[in-house]
């Protein structure tokens, strides 16, 4: 009983040492929780993502409040300074929220490219911003080898929790037939990732950072780790690599883009396994150890040389983009960091964290940054392609002669940079080219994030996007046969129904409405645009991708996805009746193509009451 009060006071403690970042990690469960489970705002027209933005935003306030609570303690900061580092942090988070479009969230790598560059900021915060004077290296090491482990064991806390709480979730559904949501297990396995592990992490940390500047021994775990797991990865990429590299020589080729990979991985697990030998680098009775951090960084330089002939190969003839732009810092960073642990008789491994903070927060910003410059570069080859083209006359858009073709090549890339600039809502960077109606389509697509709205700006001139076709079907959960729920008279007709099937009955789609003929006669003319809209309406639903219950009484279950999306909806759905017919649909299946949909099969059951 001793023990558990003992914890529990700790974790008040720990609640009330770091009380912000705490409530960052409780606000980002709840709007994750919030969009998951009650956000209905699911329409293509308007979606917004404004919770999971929020959501990314909290989780990343955990880290930034969490260095800003580091930084606190280790320098015995005023409390007005750290409010306003606090204040500082709700303004950066603020602006990169509005700075993120709905378009970022497709299938592109954009938002994936700036949230880790901004996340990884913040990391880097927590790891050197305690602790980054030259004087003190040592403190800095013993800091960051402690925050290593304890996150380990935070995590390694947080999967046991999780496993044994979920499995007694799930023995609850089984046993007592409670017929739980799925989701829950999301809501836990979110509750115990995002609250309870950044809980346990700070209840690690010490009352008093003074603890690391006492010089401790070194780990035999580490040197394991490193000598047995990290440097074999390392001896195979390099491998790897360098066969690579004397092959290309041999065969006198350029290397290919996809190289900048394993270079990075090679350099990245690298320089984890050199900062946490670092104690013990200079130590010749480790031999391996001493070998490799002697050599590491002089046989990095020759695989960076490759490095750069890749990434330049690849951004001259496409120009420069996010993740190329990204690359070829990265690339920068190594290249400098590989020549100061080279020239440096310190070796302060500070340098490493707060040089890569800097490349990337430099690379993030101002006109300069990878976001910025990547769209003025896209914009400057759009209008170079355009004028090339005879598209673009006095900064003006043009519509050339009936018989002028564009090459495929320019078209394509034409419409690539209008769909990169599109989803980086950059869009209106062609506006000034545009006449009055024009500027005005480009407006309506900016409010629609509809790239097929823009595209119809280039239709004179044959470089608009064909659109894809999705292709929507739509199944009952349980298909009608014979058990028809409803009472059938001596009068009554019941048939199967195909308009694709040849036989006496057939169905078709004329003038918005849906028939069924026997023979040449109707049977039924059936209207069916508001059965289309209601099918429009759940072909527009993300959130049902499961269903929530058992799927017999579930609304709707989105089967597959893009292109070809299959929805299996509640049987009362797809029932049309009358009080002489009823029309109980097996299959329905739309190709639509922008907002028109085009009947491919319709088959079912038709009850018809004769007269």
């Amino acid at each position: 009983m001793f023990q558990i009060n003992k914890i529990a006071k700790d974790v008040l403690a720990t609640l009330l040492r770091f009380p912000v970042p705490i409530i960052s990690a409780v606000l980002a469960f709840a709007f994750i929780v919030i969009e998951i489970h009650w956000n209905t705002n699911t329409g293509a027209d308007k979606k917004d993502f404004t919770y999971i933005k929020l959501f990314l935003e909290c989780v990343s306030g955990i880290s930034y409040f969490i260095a800003v609570d580091f930084y606190s303690e280790a320098k015995k900061i005023e409390w007005s300074t750290k409010t306003g580092l606090y204040i500082l942090g709700f303004c950066i988070m603020g602006m990169h929220y509005y700075s993120i479009t709905p378009g970022m969230f497709d299938s592109e790598p954009v938002f994936v490219s700036r949230y880790l560059i901004f996340i990884s900021c913040f990391h880097l915060l927590v790891s050197c911003l305690a602790f980054y004077q030259k004087s003190e290296i040592q403190n800095f090491w013993q800091f960051n080898y402690f925050l290593f482990i304890k996150l380990l064991t935070a995590l390694a806390y947080t999967a046991t929790l999780f496993a044994g709480l979920g499995s007694a979730l799930l023995a609850i559904d089984k046993l007592f037939k409670v017929d739980l949501d799925p989701n829950y297990y999301t809501d836990l396995f979110l509750f115990i990732l995002l609250i309870v592990n950044t809980i346990i992490f700070l209840y690690f940390i010490p009352k008093s950072f003074d603890v690391f500047a006492a010089r401790q021994s070194f780990k035999k775990s580490i040197r394991i780790f490193v000598q047995y797991i990290l440097l074999p990865i390392v001896a195979v990429y390099f491998i790897i690599i360098y066969l690579y590299l004397f092959q290309i020589i041999i065969s006198n080729t350029i290397p290919s883009g996809w190289v900048c990979i394993p270079v990075l991985i090679f350099s990245m697990v690298g320089i984890l396994a050199y900062l946490l030998i670092y104690p013990i680098r200079l130590d010749e009775n480790n031999r391996i150890i001493y070998i490799f951090s002697k050599y590491f960084f002089y046989i990095l330089l020759p695989l960076l040389s490759l490095y750069f002939i890749a990434i330049i190969k690849r951004i001259l003839p496409y120009g420069i983009t996010e993740d190329r732009y990204l690359v070829l810092m990265l690339g920068v960073w190594l290249f400098i960091i590989s020549i100061y642990i080279i020239i440096s008789k310190v070796d302060n491994i500070i340098v490493i964290p707060v040089s890569l903070f800097l490349i990337l927060f430099i690379s993030a910003i101002g006109p300069w940054g990878m976001f910025q410059l990547s769209v003025q570069n896209q914009v400057r080859r759009l209008e170079l392609l355009l004028k090339k083209n005879h598209l673009l006359v006095d900064n003006k858009l043009v519509t050339p002669a009936k018989d002028f073709k564009i090459p495929e090549a320019n078209a394509n890339s034409i419409r690539s940079i209008l769909n990169y600039l599109n989803k980086r809502g950059e869009i209106k960077q062609i506006q000034s080219w545009l006449n009055e109606s024009e500027q005005k389509i480009l407006a309506d697509a900016i409010i629609n994030n509809e790239l097929n709205a823009v595209n119809a700006i280039f239709t004179n001139i044959n470089i608009t996007q064909q659109t894809e076709y999705e292709h929507l079907k739509f199944t009952p959960n349980r298909r009608f046969l014979y058990e028809i729920p409803i009472a059938s008279h001596t009068n009554s007709l019941l048939v199967s129904f195909d308009n694709k099937a040849e036989g006496v009955y057939k169905a078709a789609w004329l003038d918005s409405n849906l028939c069924i003929f026997k023979q040449n006669d109707t049977l039924v003319n059936h209207p069916i645009i508001p059965f289309i809209d209601f099918l429009k309406k759940w072909s527009l639903r993300t959130d049902s991708i499961e269903s929530k219950k058992n799927p017999l009484d579930a609304k709707v279950t989105i089967i597959a996805a893009d292109p070809y999306k299959e929805y299996s909806l509640h049987n009362d759905s797809l029932t049309l009746s009358t009080e002489q017919y009823k029309i109980y649909i097996n299959l329905i299946e739309f190709t639509r193509k922008d907002s028109a949909l085009h009947l491919n099969q319709v088959q079912g059951l038709l009850l018809y009451h004769e007269n």
